[in-house]
């Protein structure tokens, strides 16, 4: 009642072991230590403070320290369950409309209570899929882990733009740091190398073919294509989607980006690429940047770099490494091999958020040699953000097409300050042993399954042969059985979705006419051998009950 006639706000503090602390006059605001949370300490620290913390600042930190103290339960309750991997599904697996309704999707006018919050939580855990499970193989990436996810959790609390050294100088500095050490284990020379932190490997592609079109024609940037310019690149016919987006962002046109063939692992053919260069030039045209791959999306492949470089330096084409899935493996002494020749490229991709567990996104584009040519291909003289100073190599802006741009360097940085390179090498090593693994035990399974290719490195191809189809198989191949390898991969997978025990994506191969198959993804930190194992087992399992099905629709 006395410090509300004053004005000033209070709390109590923890006690000692001289008894609880008396209550002061002095314009601090303290909170009741039996209130649970992981604040108390912190308060405690704070109660010989003469200084005054406003009221709103109070507010938000309890709202916080009730928010949090509620949901990191939830969320280590939600963790532990991935461990049980025999009893929890890997995804809670409703149809849209069924599941607007169990998230009540719907926002209102008015605002809701923390306690509704954390139950809105409790549903987004529950229905969200699982990628922390050791049965999710879906995608190019799996889970993230704990030092990770605290960066993720700093970086919203900081929530700073990395634009200015001004209003994020720990992030600057760090970033920077972090593509220095990137660049080096690559094989670029780390004071002559730069690069910049991209929102995901579609744009980090992207702003590498826009460098390399600065770098061949400088004045589209500020007139447009001339009618004489007549532009093409070229990538491997199984290379990301985002090299043709590249090209239509760009203003060149998806046409003028050419598809070179690739071999059944996925891997750009030398030959093709010198003689669809040759083709263009013959045609008036001018070739100014190659994408390669290391790591292709389906099939895992990574292209014979030198012999590319040679090309490229022939035409006068920037040589660009789209290392976003496989570029990872330059951090194992054993796999590293898979990226010979990509320390002499122009530009490379790499996403730790895949092969190396960090939350997504963390996408670097790294540049060689080329110090300055992201600035001159992006900045747009902003004066009212950018000013000349002491630190404006710390002004990391004019290197990206973004002006907001996340601090993604803090937990990349922390990650790398966690693990170590020989922590990410353990990772790695692990992963190409997973798969070389699967492939083995697929192989034994020859009655019933069979690789697509033998697996380059993380990414497992293979088929589930129909019981009625085994004996063509046998004999021809898929060309064989054709159409009942493409249906029984959907209808396997769908029932694998209902299911919801493991998630394992499926893929066609256009540019090789392969019928539809099952494509796993080895980068699962938390995988064991029975998880492989009961991955084929499913597959069997639903396969048996999909050639059931197809047999008595047949009766």
């Amino acid at each position: 009642s006395l410090c509300k006639r004053k004005g000033l706000h209070y709390i109590c503090l923890p006690a000692t072991d001289k008894g609880t602390r008396e209550l002061t006059s002095s314009k601090v605001h303290r909170r009741n230590s039996n209130t649970a949370g992981p604040f108390g300490s912190f308060y405690s620290k704070m109660s010989d403070s003469a200084g005054e913390i406003r009221q709103r600042y109070v507010d938000e930190v309890n709202e916080f320290d009730t928010l949090i103290s509620a949901v990191v339960p939830l969320i280590k309750e939600y963790q532990l369950q991935n461990g049980r991997a025999d009893d929890i599904k890997v995804v809670e697996f409703l149809k849209p409309s069924e599941l607007a309704e169990a998230l009540d999707v719907t926002l209102r006018r008015e605002g809701e209570s923390t306690e509704k919050i954390v139950e809105h939580v409790k549903h987004a855990l529950k229905y969200s899929v699982r990628t922390s499970h050791p049965r999710f193989f879906d995608k190019l990436y799996a889970g993230s882990d704990p030092v990770g996810q605290v960066g993720e959790l700093l970086t919203a609390v900081l929530n700073t733009n990395v634009h200015t050294y001004a209003v994020a100088p720990a992030m600057a500095v760090m970033e920077q740091e972090v593509i220095k050490s990137m660049a080096a284990q690559v094989g670029f020379n780390r004071d002559t190398a730069d690069g910049i932190l991209c929102p995901g490997g579609t744009f980090g592609n992207m702003s590498a073919l826009m460098v390399a079109r600065n770098e061949k024609f400088p004045h589209v940037r500020l007139e447009g294509w001339r009618p004489s310019d007549q532009p093409v690149c070229f990538t491997s016919a199984q290379a990301h989607y985002s090299i043709k987006r590249a090209a239509m962002m760009a203003g060149m046109g998806m046409n003028n980006c050419v598809a070179v063939a690739a071999d059944a692992h996925g891997c750009m053919l030398a030959e093709q690429l010198e003689a669809a260069v040759e083709k263009a030039v013959s045609e008036g045209k001018t070739p100014f940047f190659v994408s390669t791959t290391a790591g292709t999306t389906v099939m895992g492949g990574f292209d014979p770099f030198g012999a590319i470089r040679t090309i490229a330096t022939k035409h006068g084409m920037w040589m660009h490494v789209d290392g976003a899935w496989g570029g990872s493996c330059i951090m194992s002494a054993k796999h590293r091999k898979n990226m010979a020749g990509c320390e002499n490229a122009d530009s490379l991709l790499w996403n730790p958020h895949k092969g190396l567990g960090v939350p997504v996104y963390a996408s670097a584009l790294l540049t060689n040699n080329h110090k300055g040519a992201l600035e001159r291909a992006n900045n747009s003289s902003a004066e009212y953000l950018f000013h000349k100073h002491e630190a404006s190599d710390y002004d990391l802006g004019d290197k990206s097409l973004q002006c907001g741009r996340r601090a993604d360097a803090l937990k990349l940085w922390l990650s790398w300050k966690r693990h170590g390179i020989a922590g990410f090498e353990r990772r790695i090593d692990t992963a190409y042993d997973h798969a070389a693994y699967i492939a083995t035990e697929i192989k034994k399974r020859s009655h019933t399954m069979a690789l697509v290719v033998e697996p380059m490195s993380c990414n497992i191809a293979f088929w589930y042969i129909p019981a009625a189809s085994r004996e063509q198989f046998a004999t021809g191949g898929y060309n064989a059985c054709y159409k009942e390898l493409d249906a029984v991969t959907g209808v396997i997978y769908a029932k694998m979705q209902e299911a919801g025990t493991m998630l394992v994506n499926f893929n066609p191969l256009s540019d090789h006419g392969l019928p539809r198959f099952f494509r796993i993804i080895m980068c699962q930190p938390r995988v064991e051998r029975q998880d492989l194992d009961f991955v084929l087992n499913e597959i069997e399992r639903l396969g048996a009950a999909a050639d059931r099905e197809t047999a008595e629709e047949k009766q």
